[in-house]
């Protein structure tokens, strides 16, 4: 098991990570714009409003911390620990979350446009009212993953895992769909809603 290194071994710009999470408040968020931050423990942080807008974050982990409303816009974050975060409006437009674990996360109203989510793992992660506009989800794990509202038009969800899904009021408009085989096929509701949706004239 990879080990991980604490906030307070990783220095960016003359201060430890502990001291720019520490130093941060609600009107002056932590800022970390073009951060590299590799096998970084952040797990229970709280991080609200944060900016990492490009930053590379590889191997890191951020297990249910606070990211409400985070700025992640062309973040690059490959096999990163999201499971359980809080990541309510957050803007991931243009991200990268390949083979990322975000298994029980809450992106809530997000913005995903653009993101690139191949292979990662959404079980159980709430996506209510996220905008997912040409979103990549190619061979993800969408198992009792909630997109209820959201709107994933022109994404691609070949290969992905669909099992009992919710797509409640999802725009599915122009998405490319070829589920993973065997038991990892789309449950019957979720089924018949896409159905209605490629059928419609």
């Amino acid at each position: 098991m990879r080990e991980l290194k604490a906030a307070e071994e990783v220095v960016i710009n003359g201060k430890t990570m502990r001291e720019i999470i520490d130093e941060s408040t609600s009107q002056q968020p932590v800022i970390l714009t073009g951060a590299e931050l590799q096998g970084v423990n952040l797990n229970f942080e709280n991080l609200p409003d944060a900016n990492l807008w490009g930053a590379k974050l590889v191997h890191t982990s951020l297990c249910q911390a606070n990211l409400k409303s985070a700025y992640f816009m062309r973040a690059v974050m490959i096999s990163v620990d999201l499971s359980g975060a809080d990541l309510t409006e957050a803007n991931l437009m243009d991200s990268t979350i390949i083979g990322g674990n975000l298994e029980g996360a809450n992106l809530t109203n997000a913005n995903l446009i653009g993101a690139d989510l191949t292979a990662a793992n959404l079980t159980g992660t709430i996506l209510r009212g996220a905008a997912m506009h040409g979103v990549i989800l190619r061979g993800a794990n969408l198992t009792n993953a909630d997109f209820s509202g959201a709107d994933l038009t022109n994404s691609d969800l070949k290969g992905a895992i669909m099992k009992d899904t919710k797509m409640k009021a999802t725009n599915l408009k122009d998405t490319k769909l070829e589920p993973g085989d065997g038991e990892a096929k789309p449950s019957g509701k979720s089924s018949s809603i896409l159905q209605r949706l490629f059928t419609k004239k």
